[in-house]
């Protein structure tokens, strides 16, 4: 272990099968775990109503805020998106982002994924969701997709001309979240990873450094099953604050936040996941959205079209396709990272 590398020592700790939480991770939905962060208003929606793009975003006035003294440019938000708002989000990054739908037809690669770099595609007409690969289907093995500019893990850098159309809706979102928060009023967002995790997944600490143009926040989404994310410093040995994410909560990293390390130490089993930094006894109201599966989960299935689903796979029937996205969506978290690689004068 590198000499004061409190990182290391963090994500070994959080990442075990039967680590205790308590006195270690804040929820945020927790009152006794906010008392330790500044609460933040805004004065002023992102856009008007009649122009949000889809409806994504909830008004101002419900959005919940967070930031820490220790950690400038840091803050965490919950309750910025609307239901349905939340629902189109997932059902886009979810199913028709990898089959690379709602782009132009002469966009070139729509979007790359893990598979793709080993040349591991479905055949047309099929998709993640119906082709199997040594014995399992696509959709189990897929890790991460990219779209806008690419990043090059072989060379560990971006480049100019590799790259593909990036989403309209994903650049909407996260330049109404910066602006709503008065953190960024000209971000233009061209780049995005989105990663699928499961129970036992870890993402260990890192820096995202290599955008030519740092001065511009980065906005991650989380959808799907609870996580721990950690944020620390720019430096390792800088202690690292953890924290539980839930299905439609969002980070911001911006100023010296923007290139802190952060990681995923672990993704949980179940959405009912309480915990507490002061370890002190929750209530045991019932939260509908952590049980399990929550009820927001049905109603997304049940919610997706016909022709949505015929659109993603023409080769599976519809109700055996949305039995496959019934079963698969309450063991998977999504994190959907947006960034802005461009440098603009």
């Amino acid at each position: 272990m590198v000499e004061g590398d409190i990182l290391k020592e963090t994500f070994k700790s959080l990442k075990q099968k039967d680590a205790d939480l308590s006195g270690h991770v804040f929820d945020l939905s927790c009152q006794q775990c906010r008392k330790d962060f500044q609460s933040l208003t805004c004065d002023r929606d992102p856009v008007p109503d009649h122009a949000r793009p889809h409806k994504y975003l909830s008004s101002l006035s419900s959005w919940e805020v967070f930031s820490h003294p220790g950690y400038p440019g840091l803050f965490v938000v919950k309750g910025a998106f609307s239901p349905s708002g939340l629902s189109d989000l997932l059902s886009r990054v979810l199913l028709q982002y990898p089959a690379g739908l709602g782009l132009s037809k002469d966009s070139g690669d729509q979007v790359r994924s893990n598979l793709s770099c080993l040349g591991i595609n479905y055949p047309k007409g099929q998709s993640y969701w119906s082709t199997v690969d040594k014995g399992s289907l696509l959709i189990e093995k897929l890790r991460w997709i990219s779209t806008g500019y690419h990043y090059d893990w072989t060379l560990r850098e971006y480049r100019q001309g590799f790259r593909s159309e990036f989403p309209k809706d994903l650049a909407d979102i996260a330049s109404s979240i910066v602006r709503g928060l008065c953190v960024c009023q000209n971000l233009k967002p061209d780049s995005a990873i989105i990663n699928f995790y499961h129970p036992g997944d870890t993402l260990s600490f890192h820096q995202d450094e290599l955008e030519w143009d740092l001065t511009k926040p980065l906005v991650s989404i989380s959808l799907g099953l609870p996580g721990v994310l950690c944020v620390g410093g720019t430096t390792r040995s800088h202690p690292p604050l953890s924290f539980l994410l839930s299905h439609g909560d969002i980070v911001i990293l911006s100023g010296t936040s923007r290139t802190a390390y952060h990681a995923v130490p672990k993704v949980f089993s179940s959405f009912n996941v309480r915990t507490c930094r002061h370890d002190v006894k929750l209530d045991d109201a019932p939260d509908l959205n952590k049980i399990d599966p929550p009820v927001w989960v049905e109603k997304f299935v049940e919610g997706l079209s016909s022709g949505l689903l015929e659109s993603v796979d023409k080769s599976s029937p519809v109700d055996e396709l949305r039995e496959m996205v019934r079963n698969f969506l309450p063991r998977t978290r999504i994190n959907v990272s947006i960034r802005q690689v461009e440098k603009h004068e």
